[in-house]
């Protein structure tokens, strides 16, 4: 078998980002491997002014639009259609869009930042049949200042 080749394996969808994080700290105990190294294990995993202006910088323009809606409306809820509506370079994104704008981002933060939170809180709101987030002021303002600085 060739080293880097391919193989199938099926995962229960609940344990599949354990694995995606899983082959991510293989890959990076590979001396070829050339990825970038999570917080110190000794760091209490919350999300550090630091924290929030490196993931602003290493998040997509999709992402940058999802996190600035929610930083705009620091403190109340907004639903997965207005944070769909929030990304510029699709205009015809829909719940679909942002579900996976957010699992790249939650294996981003797990897997590079070493975070088992994100920076907002999420919730199914019954009433509205969709999605809703929220965004604390604090981390609020840190990502609207640096988006504010081009990070």
């Amino acid at each position: 078998m060739v080293e880097n080749e391919l193989v199938a394996v099926m995962v229960p969808k609940h344990h599949l980002s354990k694995v995606y994080g899983f082959i991510a700290q293989l890959e990076s105990a590979s001396p070829t491997a050339t990825s970038t190294p999570t917080e110190p294990a000794e760091d209490t995993g919350d999300w550090t002014s630091a924290r929030v202006r490196r993931m602003v910088q290493e998040s997509p323009q999709a992402m940058r639009d999802v996190l600035k809606a929610m930083a705009d409306k620091a403190g109340a809820w907004v639903s997965v259609h207005d944070l769909a509506s929030a990304i510029s370079d699709k205009p015809k994104a829909d719940w679909n869009t942002v579900a996976g704008v957010m699992g790249a981002f939650g294996r981003r933060v797990k897997n590079r930042y070493g975070i088992d939170k994100m920076p907002f809180e999420k919730r199914y709101d019954h009433a509205a049949h969709c999605k809703m987030f929220r965004m604390s002021k604090e981390i609020a303002g840190q990502v609207l200042q640096a988006l504010q600085n081009g990070q």
